[in-house]
């Protein structure tokens, strides 16, 4: 696959008289713009595992701090959160230094944004194109998909021979506690098994259509800045916001919130968070006979009723409302 791929991106560079070298070899879909090199060094071992990353800071401005020799730190491939747009900075058969004493037989993925934030920076089309690039990583090599799924903790240091797809927090003898809480390991382990984008079936909702879907639809409207008033009627308002929506994501703006329009639509929701999107979640629990208040606010008795609406429904109990949890409230 991939000489197939560096033999379309030769083809093209000498067409458009594009230079060669602004394309990685490794991973063609990405751009190849080096770091320093003084930022990382030979490698001695085979490559066995993958290390999750977060930037807390800019895509931009990662990718300038891996070519400054100040950082003494680097990794093989940032990505950009708004379109998932991938850099390479170190070669695959380099050793990245990104992982302590880890280094050495990984290849780090570094993902813009801050822990804290998840939800602003760990968007869909940043799980889509990590998930593609780490499933290379591993076909590449032969080696099978062992992602963690987040079921000891987002925080937990399982041995390496159980998952060879980590974050950086997961390996041992590590100070950094990234990629945090927030990513959604369910999710991304689903997408690196899925060969592409999700294959999840998603209810169909209209122009006409009343009830929680469409209360829900207007709630994640909102929680993305569309002035809309809340009635459970997909009237024309909400028509027109939702093709507004898929506009502005690059959908096809038809109004219909199907398969393409959800997976985009809904946010990651978690304990600590606040507003339009947790109302949603709110209320679609009550619909499940939660009987917890409204209010925007994600606290203790949220959480409480989101791993109890998690268990109902087979899902792994983590408290935390992303794509999969989202789907079963839709339906």
């Amino acid at each position: 696959m991939k000489n197939m791929f560096r033999g379309l991106v030769a083809s093209l560079c000498f067409a458009t008289s594009i230079q060669p070298a602004l394309a990685s070899t490794d991973y063609p879909p990405a751009i190849w713009n080096p770091a320093a090199s003084c930022n990382y060094s030979a490698r001695t071992a085979s490559v066995s595992h993958v290390t999750v990353h977060t930037t807390q800071g800019s895509y931009a401005g990662s990718i300038s701090w891996f070519q400054n020799c100040s950082a003494g730190v680097s990794a093989h491939y940032v990505i950009r959160s708004s379109d998932g747009q991938v850099t390479q900075m170190v070669r695959e058969a380099d050793k990245a230094w990104h992982v302590g004493n880890s280094n050495g037989y990984t290849v780090g993925i570094e993902h813009e944004g801050y822990v804290a934030n998840p939800s602003a920076w760990y968007t869909t089309a940043m799980y889509n194109a990590s998930s593609a690039l780490t499933r290379d990583i591993l076909a590449s090599r032969s080696l099978s998909q062992k992602v963690y799924d987040g079921s000891a903790g987002w925080n937990a240091v399982p041995s390496d021979s159980l998952y060879n797809v980590k974050g950086h927090v997961n390996y041992a003898s590590q100070s950094h506690t990234d990629p945090g809480s927030g990513w959604d390991w369910p999710r991304y382990k689903s997408l690196v098994a899925g060969g592409g984008g999700s294959t999840t079936t998603w209810p169909l909702v209209q122009y006409g259509n009343t009830g929680e879907r469409v209360r829900t639809i207007q709630y994640l409207l909102q929680q993305w800045g569309y002035a809309l008033t809340v009635n459970a009627s997909f009237d024309s308002a909400t028509q027109n916001a939702v093709k507004n929506f898929q506009s502005s994501h690059g959908l096809g703006a038809d109004g219909i919130v199907g398969n393409a329009t959800w997976p985009v639509l809904v946010i990651l929701t978690q304990q600590g968070d606040s507003g339009a999107k947790v109302r949603a979640v709110q209320s679609q629990l009550n619909e499940s006979g939660a009987g917890i208040a409204v209010d925007g606010a994600f606290g203790p008795a949220t959480a409480t009723a989101v791993r109890n609406f998690q268990t109902s429904k087979g899902l792994s109990a983590d408290g935390v409302v992303g794509d999969n949890t989202w789907n079963k409230m839709a339906w």
